[in-house]
């Protein structure tokens, strides 16, 4: 089965206090970015992940804003469910950005990253900026890829919300480029559901549109 969370921001105790115990073998777990394991290569953060990689189902994640980019780029790419990314541990993968993965028999098209909003520092002093941000060659990828599948997949997993969307759950909610993206994505797509993070709330907004946090949502 596959299931869907929000933001760990590093925390393993707020990931273990979710719905994760019913995870089995062969189980998926996808996080809506802001996964934040990946921060300061610190021995807890070390012990951390070790600890996740002893899981026995498999963690996906998209990118958010609060991680160490420059870290995830030094990890090793790789092709899994039929797409790229890069594997962090033998069952911990950070989905690359525009890439459409085939999970028992489902789609998925990921694009992680967003804007900071507030100055942030990452430990080795750098301020987190652009990075955080999809290129002009990764929208372009993933124009491309939808392109591909003639626009239609069965999920789409996302960090930010589409601007239509997060103005809905915030009405003072600062939008940028990526969130007017995925609004031109609402109208040229088709799919069953639309899971994103970031704004640290469980809503259903619509059939078709949910903000995930502590939810741990099963995909049937």
């Amino acid at each position: 089965m596959v299931y869907i969370t929000g933001d760990i921001h590093g925390d393993i105790t707020d990931l273990e206090s979710r719905n994760i115990g019913r995870l089995k073998k062969n189980d998926v777990l996808i996080i809506t970015g802001d996964f934040g394991f990946i921060w300061d290569n610190s021995k807890n953060e070390l012990k951390n992940l070790k600890k996740l990689s002893k899981k026995k189902f498999t963690i996906l994640f998209v990118e958010g804003v609060h991680e160490n980019f420059e870290l995830l780029s030094n990890f090793e790419e790789c092709e899994i469910f039929g797409a790229k990314a890069k594997k962090i541990e033998s069952n911990i993968y950070c989905l690359n950005r525009g890439e459409i993965y085939t999970i028992e028999d489902k789609t998925f098209f990921c694009l992680g990253g967003g804007e900071v909003e507030d100055t942030f520092e990452i430990p080795d002093g750098d301020v987190l900026n652009q990075k955080s941000m999809p290129t002009d060659e990764e929208l372009q990828h993933a124009v491309d890829n939808l392109q591909s599948v003639k626009r239609r997949v069965d999920y789409i997993i996302t960090h930010e919300a589409p601007a239509s969307v997060k103005r809905l759950i915030r009405r003072d909610s600062s939008i940028n480029d990526l969130n007017l993206f995925f609004d031109t994505m609402l109208h040229n797509l088709r799919y069953k559901t639309w899971y994103f993070g970031s704004l640290h709330t469980d809503r259903v907004v619509s059939n078709q549109m949910t903000c995930v946090w502590q939810d741990v949502i099963k995909i049937d």
